[in-house]
Parts: structure tokens; C-alpha cells; sequence
């Protein structure tokens, strides 16, 4: 195995980790982290960014198959990385507000990336002729159910914080509770991405429910940011041509919504 190869699995937590080791030699496995540093150059030719090898629009799985950049494995793939960079944005803002839940949302890009290693590992590839080991491997490329018990004990205990929603809420409510409501959006659009990798078999069922659950989760801590930063949720109402819009007697409003 190459430094290079080396170096992508870490970066992107390959959850199979101790696989990976198992094919790194000895020799490999036991030199001084020193060795592979340069001692004249900023960077080794090792460690470059860029490779070249996805310049005409192909990549490589973790199975080493390479594939067009725009098939089902990679829109999974990179609509993770957009989810996880709008959660490290949402973070940021939610922790000059010091919010209480910044640390879960910095926890979930860690899962995302594990998520990622699986998305790019499919679990019908056959890795060696020794069954027992090609067990171990898939149950490496399960995802663990108790990520998906968290986000529900964290919606719960967000949801009994806040007035009941008894309206449709447009995205807003300030600076954090809209850039949530984005990462939502795009966690929607992740979940769609993944929905026929699943359908083939290729990835863990869980995975699909953990990111089903995450948008639950984003909508529910973006109506509690709203709650922390002082704010009022925009209630959605029918808009009428020329007039202004006449409200529905039946509805009932909280403290914290206001219309317009």
C-alpha cells in the first residue's frame, strides 16, 4: 500500500481501519512517522493534493473500481461533504452564541465522514476467498443503530423545550436557525442521494435512517436556536393578491412566532 493510499483512508476514517492495516507491511506499518516527512520541501510528492487521476471525470471507490464522478456512489459522496460543511458553518455561528448543542453538530460531521467511508466501500465487492474474513469485513461496513437512538434522545429533549408546533415555520429566525435550516435542505437532498444505494444493497439500511433522522434533528435545534438567540419563528400564512393576508381564527400562535 502507498503513503498516498495510506493517507486518503485516514482522512476520510475508513471504518474498516484495522482491514486496512492488515494489507500495510510490516515494514510500512512500524517506520517513524519522521521518515515520511520531507526535510527540504514544504511537501513531499507523496502528500500533493492533486493526483491527476480524476482529471477526465472518473474515481476511484475504496474497492479500487473506478467509476464516472456522476453515478449514484459519488452524488452520495459529495452531497455528504456539502451536509458536513454546512454543519461546520452552523457550528461556528452556533458557538459565538454558545449555544449548548454546538458540540453535537461538530459529532455528527465525525459520523458523516463515517458514513462516507461506507458510502464508498459497497458491500456486495468480494475482498478475498475466505468467507469468515469477508463476514468480518461486512459487518465493518454496518452502521451502528445507537447513532440514530442519540439523535432521537436529542430531538426529544429539544422538542420538550420548546412550544408545541401547531404551524408551518418558514426557515429563518436568525443568523443560526437559518444557516440549520440550509443544512436541513441539504440533508434532504443527501437522503435522496443515498435512497438507491440502499435500494441495491449496496449500503447499510441504518445509514439511510440515521441521515432520515438527522433532518428531524436539524429542524428541531433550529427552532431551539431561535428559542436561545431571542427570536420569533416566522409563521407561514396564505398569501392574497393586493391584500393583506387575512389570518385563520382557528390558529394558534406561541409567544415566539410572529407573522407577516
Amino acid at each position: 500500500m502507498t503513503l498516498r493510499r495510506l493517507t486518503t483512508l485516514m482522512r476520510l476514517g475508513l471504518s474498516s481501519w484495522p482491514e486496512v492495516l492488515k494489507s500495510t507491511s510490516v515494514s510500512q506499518a512500524h517506520k517513524p512517522v519522521d521518515t515520511f516527512l520531507p526535510t527540504k520541501r514544504p511537501y513531499s510528492q507523496e502528500l500533493r493534493i492533486y493526483t491527476r487521476t480524476g482529471d477526465k471525470g472518473v474515481t476511484a471507490l475504496f474497492s479500487g473500481e473506478r467509476l464516472p464522478k456522476d453515478t449514484h456512489f459519488f452524488n452520495a459522496l459529495g452531497t455528504t461533504d456539502e451536509l458536513s460543511s454546512h454543519l461546520g458553518l452552523a457550528k461556528e455561528y452556533a458557538q459565538e452564541r454558545k449555544h449548548e448543542y454546538a458540540d453535537q453538530l461538530e459529532r455528527i460531521q465525525c459520523i458523516l465522514q463515517d458514513i462516507s467511508s461506507l458510502l464508498a466501500t459497497p458491500r456486495n465487492q468480494k475482498y478475498t476467498g475466505d468467507p469468515e474474513r469477508e463476514k468480518r469485513i461486512l459487518e465493518k461496513l454496518s452502521f451502528n443503530p445507537r447513532h440514530i437512538t442519540e439523535l432521537e434522545g436529542w430531538i426529544d429533549e429539544y422538542t420538550s423545550r420548546l412550544p408545541p408546533l401547531t404551524n408551518f415555520i418558514l426557515p429563518g429566525g436568525g443568523r443560526v436557525s437559518a444557516s440549520l435550516h440550509v443544512a436541513r435542505t441539504v440533508c434532504r437532498r443527501a437522503e435522496r442521494t443515498v435512497v438507491p444505494l440502499v435500494s441495491e444493497g449496496l449500503v447499510d439500511q441504518q445509514v439511510l435512517v440515521y441521515i432520515n433522522r438527522l433532518s428531524d434533528y436539524l429542524f428541531t435545534v433550529a427552532r431551539f436556536a431561535t428559542l436561545l438567540d431571542g427570536k420569533k419563528e416566522t409563521v407561514y400564512i396564505r398569501p392574497q393578491s393586493q391584500q393583506k393576508p387575512k389570518l385563520d381564527k382557528t390558529q394558534q400562535f406561541s409567544e415566539n412566532q410572529k407573522i407577516v
